[in-house]
């Protein structure tokens, strides 16, 4: 049962001034780091005579599955430091060796699936902000930065420099890891003490230890890891140097583009480019760092996963370019790939950026984040001023522990142009993982009918078995913030959706660990209240002790549509009110494994016709050497309506292929029905050193014939487009 206080708003406001809203007083979790004379070799070998003198620290305890109680397999650490290093030595006894899981070789790939460990580090030791090193039983790198206690899969776009190295042996595995002070921010001080958690992952267990304590309430076994409120504080840092914080990353560029079109009788144009630019990295003050770039290049991104869409509403394509990911969540504001009042994939794009900056940084309690850039043709179009400039500026303070208060402005100019966005914001984290969240934005445009209002109000009460969520959300029907992000316009949605996931232990059923019971229930009309949408949500399911897991789902939902929807390009289902019910069914086998899958089925009513989709992937680890995933989309439509019966077909294979930690590549060949084109990126990173690579990029893009031209001889496969690329960089640090 719901405790009373959960469902009594009246009684939860007036109980915030008792909760506690932080840290006790009195943190009983600490370390203290020890001065290393001579810097210990990197090489996962513990032997080095440097960490003799050095305590080690052995008090992990389990978070998940047997949250509080002894780990299964002894941890130990060493912490040590220099002028200009933080240095760990970890040992990880485990029983079976053998059972490792260490297949992962590419940097920022998937060390989830692999035995990995975690070091997060509060800088400010504000209690809400970190960096996050992520290091596999191989050493492969990920790092991210925690905002504001949050942690998504975006956040793990910070790329540092730093160095791990690790053996496995008899005893388990060993790894030694060396963070230059120089990728970090922090106060100038002569004695720092910096908020600290360690997490060990050991995957064919599910089994997560961490130090310090920190409870599942906060958001389950990954959720601890954001927890930074809750972290342990290393102490004893004394006489660091920071260096000069300037980094210097110059590129060049060369490669060949084949352009075609549908038109077999014309030739293909080849156009051969070069190119140069720069990136630099200057640390101000110990918080605050400018980057600068220079006729920017993203020749190496990874291409984007094909969508098929089958709603009324725009499809969210995720930021992948390092220059705008960096930090990222400094800049967030709105709600994520729904309603963001930035939104950095509208820069660039469509055009070249010529050049940038970007401040981030934090000034005492307050974080900062300034952005500028020019796009356009070529730099001959700023003398005549025919370049649009894109401007961000965020800003966000601690008003007390665990509560925030920000601003955003964002500004799009050019020839004819004028759109400018102001929103505020503020959010209150208590009891665990429990918020309060308010925003507001509103936009002001050179034409009126694009400028007006959006904001959202939204409580969430969560721990580890009980979880509800009341959000109201408003967006004006005119509401355009030129570098936002906008799903849905002229609403205002109410919702409320509760959650039962309690952790279970049953003699009966000893496979299963946990069952989830959710249900949602939404409503959104037009801002002159006319009803729009409604949908409820019933859902059931159950996790297993190695990550498997199984669910049910049903749903019901009504959609009116004020006018005709093209849902293909020669089917359009009219104006007027609909309502349809889906079941759906899916599971998913634990991904770490060396073969894996998911699958997926969902029938049911769509838009007075019936709809049936399959999903389904399949993966294969090989080994550390080469690694296969293939996933399939399926969607058969049958409609009342002319041109209504039809198939949705995606189907993609990806392949990652390493050598080492060093040199990888990845290829995504994908195929949608829809367009009938075939796609393939093949990208190769060789990092020759350390935040330096050289990348080899391939595109290629055939379009298949129309179905009823597939055996006609005169018809045939087109190759539309080729592009070769050749791009390295070099880091220069100063």
């Amino acid at each position: 049962m719901i405790p009373s206080r959960v469902l009594t708003l009246t009684g939860l406001v007036a109980s915030i001034g008792s909760l506690p809203i932080g840290p006790t007083a009195a943190q009983p979790y600490e370390l203290t780091a020890t001065w290393m004379e001579a810097a210990p070799i990197i090489d996962g070998h513990l032997d080095d005579a440097a960490w003799s003198t050095v305590p080690i620290m052995t008090d992990f305890v389990q978070v998940w599955p047997d949250e509080g109680s002894p780990p299964t397999e002894h941890s130990e650490v060493q912490i040590g430091y220099n002028q200009n290093f933080l240095f760990f030595a970890f040992r990880f006894f485990d029983g079976e060796p053998r059972l490792i899981r260490a297949k992962n070789l590419e940097r920022g790939g998937r060390n989830d699936r692999d035995d990995h460990a975690y070091i997060s580090l509060d800088t400010y030791l504000d209690r809400r902000n970190a960096y996050l090193f992520e290091m596999n039983a191989l050493g492969t790198q990920d790092d991210a930065t925690i905002t504001d206690e949050g942690l998504t899969l975006d956040s793990f776009s910070w790329n540092a420099v730093f160095r791990s190295e690790t053996v496995i042996d008899d005893k388990g595995w060993t790894m030694e890891v060396s963070i230059p002070f120089r990728q970090l921010r922090f106060p100038k001080a002569d004695s720092l003490d910096f908020g600290l958690m360690l997490s060990r992952m050991i995957n064919r267990k599910n089994e997560r230890v961490i130090w310090p304590p920190i409870g599942l309430e906060f958001g389950g076994q990954f959720g601890v890891l954001s927890a930074v409120s809750q972290y342990g504080v290393l102490k004893g840092l004394t006489n660091i140097r920071r260096g000069r914080n300037i980094e210097i990353k110059p590129y060049v560029i060369t490669g060949l583009q084949q352009a075609g079109n549908l038109n077999p009788a014309l030739p293909l144009e080849n156009t051969f480019e070069r190119d140069l630019g720069v990136d630099f990295k200057y640390g101000i003050t110990s918080n605050l760092t400018l980057d600068l770039t220079v006729n920017t290049d993203f020749a190496q991104v990874e291409a984007d996963n094909v969508q098929l869409n089958l709603t009324r509403f725009n499809l969210f394509f995720p930021e992948k370019r390092e220059f705008f990911l960096e930090r990222s969540g400094l800049f967030e504001h709105g709600i994520l790939r729904a309603t963001q009042t930035f939104f950095s994939r509208r820069i660039g794009l469509s055009e070249q950026i010529l050049a940038g900056s970007r401040l981030t940084g934090q000034i005492g309690r307050i974080s900062v984040g300034l952005m500028n850039i020019q796009t356009g043709e070529n730099f001959s179009k700023i003398i005549d001023n025919e370049t649009r400039n894109n401007a961000v500026a965020r800003i966000r303070t601690t008003l007390f522990p665990r509560a925030t208060a920000g601003a955003i402005f964002t500004s799009l100019t050019g020839p004819e142009l004028s759109n400018q966005a102001y929103g505020v914001d503020a959010q209150y984290r208590f009891w665990s993982a429990s918020e309060i969240d308010l925003w507001y934005t509103r936009v002001d445009d050179r034409d009126p009918e694009l400028s007006d209002a959006a904001g959202r109000a939204s409580l969430t009460l969560e721990n580890e078995r009980y979880g509800l969520a009341l959000d109201f959300t408003s967006v004006g029907a005119n509401y355009h913030p030129a570098l936002g992000f906008v799903r849905r316009r002229d609403m205002r949605s109410y919702s409320a959706e509760g959650q039962f996931t309690p952790v279970v232990s049953w003699d009966f059923l000893p496979q299963v660990r946990r069952i989830m019971v959710a249900t949602e229930v939404e409503y959104i009309e037009s801002q002159a209240g006319e009803r729009q949408s409604e949908e409820f949500e019933l859902n059931a399911g159950v996790a297993f002790n190695r990550r498997d897991n199984i669910q049910i789902g049903y749903s019901n939902q009504f959609e009116r549509l004020e006018r005709p929807f093209n849902i293909r390009n020669d089917a359009a289902i009219a104006a007027g009110d609909y309502r349809f019910g889906q079941w759906e069914l899916e599971g998913q086998t634990d991904s770490s494994r060396r073969l894996f899958m998911e699958a997926g089925i969902g029938t049911g009513q769509f838009f007075n016709g019936s709809r049936f989709d399959i999903t389904g992937s399949v993966g294969f680890r090989q080994s550390r050497f080469l690694q296969l995933e293939g996933t399939v989309d399926y969607s058969r439509i049958d409609l009342p309506i002319t041109g209504g019966r039809f198939d949705a077909t995606t189907l993609s294979l990806s392949i990652l292929a390493a050598a080492s930690r060093k040199l990888f590549a990845t290829a995504l060949v994908q195929y949608d029905n829809f367009s009938r084109d075939l796609q393939a990126n093949l990208r190769v990173d060789w990092i020759h050193t350390p935040g330096s690579d050289l990348f080899f990029v391939f595109n290629t893009a055939y379009n298949f014939p129309e179905p009823e031209h597939r055996f006609d001889p005169h018809t045939s496969v087109l190759l539309t487009s080729r592009i070769a690329v050749a791009k390295l960089t070099y880091l220069i640090l100063l």
